[in-house]
């Protein structure tokens, strides 16, 4: 921070007191437990800014110092009522700054991811994260925030409930930030198709995040498949229309194993873009039968591979 000036610092605590701008406060880091903090409530901080004598402690903060980066630890009451005009903004704040380890960090940080999980519907924690991201996102199905097993099928090749924490690429949830902005161009450009939810299904919209996440060129393929255009001739059909009638056979199909259908559903949209590959004039691009599948892990791989994630386990 360019203007924060220490006034004391003990070696024996890890505990510093220092003053710094309010400006410079507001651009602190927030970890991902700093929603979840006990505060007191407005009425607590506008009774400290009516009483003179008490008004210099509402301009007392905390701050975590890990390693060389701060983060707030408090203040999200106060920020809110500064920031609405109902407190008035302090020039300066004074903050006590604890010094803890990235090991603590890291522990509190992932108590909170669950604690969030268990709080709050899903979609509406991927809708939190795509504005911590900056992502605007205009069509339904994205911007719902319903893509959540659609990312762990696309990434673990199967829904969260239906994969092994005995195995160590699988006992970590995914890491739903970081999944997010891995494939945030591939669901930017799926939200600028104006995805049709019946289209988009989890198991669709997984396998065109498996895909589009190899680099391939796929737009003019999922526009087809999103405005339902296949081309048929007597006796076969394209891709897109195998595709399309695929998933209306879904649809009807018995939902008692939505789950299971979802990944049955991702590795025929990776056949269907495989065929597609190979070209409207090759004999392999016009089919009699519905595609039956492939086996999707390899396709998953080779996504890692090309997105240099295949280490990571909470992904």
């Amino acid at each position: 921070m360019r203007n924060m000036k220490t006034l004391y610092y003990s070696p024996d605590t890890d505990y510093s007191l220092v003053e710094m701008p309010y400006s410079e406060w507001v651009e602190v880091k927030e970890p991902a437990f700093f929603d979840q903090i006990a505060d007191q409530d407005d009425n607590h901080w506008l009774f400290l800014q009516q009483k003179t004598c008490l008004a210099a402690y509402s301009k007392v903060i905390s701050l975590m110092k890990v390693g060389d980066e701060l983060y707030k630890y408090d203040g999200k009451t106060r920020k809110a009522l500064w920031q609405s005009g109902r407190l008035q903004v302090p020039e300066t704040l004074k903050a006590q700054v604890f010094e803890i380890t990235s090991a603590d960090f890291a522990a509190l940080t992932a108590e909170a991811q669950v604690n969030r999980l268990q709080t709050l519907p899903i979609n509406e924690i991927i809708q939190g994260i795509y504005q911590e991201l900056g992502l605007a996102f205009t069509s339904e199905r994205i911007k719902s925030g319903f893509i959540y097993e659609a990312l762990n099928i696309a990434l673990r090749g199967r829904p969260r409930a239906l994969q092994d924490k005995r195995l160590s690429h699988e006992r970590e949830d995914i890491d739903l930030k970081k999944a997010i902005k891995l494939f945030s161009n591939e669901l930017l450009f799926i939200d600028s198709l104006n995805p049709k939810p019946d289209i988009f299904v989890t198991g669709v919209l997984a396998g065109a995040l498996i895909m589009l996440g190899t680099h391939r060129d796929l737009k003019e393929y999922f526009t087809r498949v999103n405005n339902r255009q296949g081309e048929r001739k007597p006796g076969a059909e394209d891709p897109v229309a195998g595709l399309i009638r695929t998933i209306e056979r879904h649809r009807i199909d018995d939902r008692a194993m939505p789950s299971l259908l979802s990944i049955e559903l991702c590795r025929k949209t990776i056949q269907s873009i495989t065929i597609w590959e190979e070209g409207y004039e090759s004999p392999l691009f016009w089919r009699r039968k519905l595609v039956t599948g492939v086996d999707h892990m390899p396709y998953i791989r080779e996504m890692k591979r090309a997105k240099h994630i295949d280490d990571q386990k909470d992904l």
